[in-house]
């Protein structure tokens, strides 16, 4: 990452609200105490949310609606 040249266009440049995402997120709604997962259904449920979250659900529903056309041919 250009951290330099990203700083002298006055964008911030850090990984904290990463972080802490990773840790409310992940940490407390994936592995909370008597919380469950198996990896696969782990890792589904977080696309789907990072789907949402970006404002991308409808591109999500489409390619789900295009590959079961496709499965069904």
């Amino acid at each position: 990452m250009d951290y330099v040249g990203i700083s002298a266009l006055g964008l911030p440049c850090g990984s904290g609200a990463i972080e802490s995402a990773v840790r409310r997120v992940i940490n407390l709604r994936i592995k909370g105490p008597g919380i469950f997962w198996k990896e696969q259904s782990a890792e589904a449920i977080l696309l789907l949310r990072s789907y949402y979250k970006a404002g991308r659900w409808n591109l999500l529903k489409q390619m789900a609606i295009s590959s079961e056309s496709i499965i069904a041919t």
